[in-house]
């Protein structure tokens, strides 16, 4: 089935480290152009937009985590909750090569953080980014090239990506609401965060 105007996508973008422990980072995007573009042409554009994304941060993520694959779905609001309508489908990720910093991996859950305000008042979205590796802080501090790397990834995500003549650019799924909420702008935070482990087949 193609994607129509109006439909929510969620894209997994899926990650092993060294030690095989599975890494999920989650997006969303919303298609608001015509015509209805095809299911393999949104994971073909999907996976060009997160190598480029990722491809910012790479010097930062450790040479021994590298990409898997991108899983997408259709989703929707319902009863307050986030449901799935239909598969999309799974794109090998080859586009990216993973990342290219030396050294050793931060321990797991200690996460690299974005946060992403969004035009309604106390809606932020929040992105963990991980596993930086050591380098990439001093005392839980960001150094200043992980911080402009990060604001570099973070535009590129803002900026969305183009698919027949239409850009998508990212929502958050406000669970305040039950609504995609638009309007995303971003802060990079200095301090490293801590994301706790999350049920299986959830990412940050």
């Amino acid at each position: 089935m193609a994607i129509t105007t109006g439909e929510l996508v969620r894209s997994v973008a899926i990650m092993n480290d060294v030690n095989g422990s599975q890494i999920e980072n989650v997006y969303h995007h919303q298609y608001t152009g015509t015509p209805d573009v095809t299911e393999s042409a949104y994971l073909t554009g999907i996976e060009a937009e997160l190598s480029a994304m990722y491809a910012t941060v790479e010097g930062q993520i450790p040479n021994t985590l590298t990409p898997v694959e991108i899983v997408c779905d259709v989703v929707v609001f319902s009863s307050g909750k986030v449901i799935t309508v239909r598969a999309v489908g799974t794109i090998a990720w080859t586009t990216w090569a993973g990342g290219t910093g030396s050294g050793e991996g931060l321990p797991q859950g200690v996460a690299a953080v974005v946060n992403f305000p969004t035009s309604s008042v106390g809606v932020v979205g929040r992105k963990y980014l991980g596993p930086f590796g050591e380098g990439a802080q001093s005392g839980g501090v960001l150094t200043s090239a992980a911080q402009t790397a990060l604001a570099s990834f973070a535009a590129a995500f803002l900026d969305g990506f183009t698919l027949s003549a239409s850009t998508l650019f990212p929502i958050l799924m406000s669970t305040k609401f039950a609504a995609p909420v638009g309007g995303l702008t971003s802060v990079v935070k200095a301090v490293m965060g801590y994301q706790r482990r999350r049920k299986a087949g959830r990412g940050s």
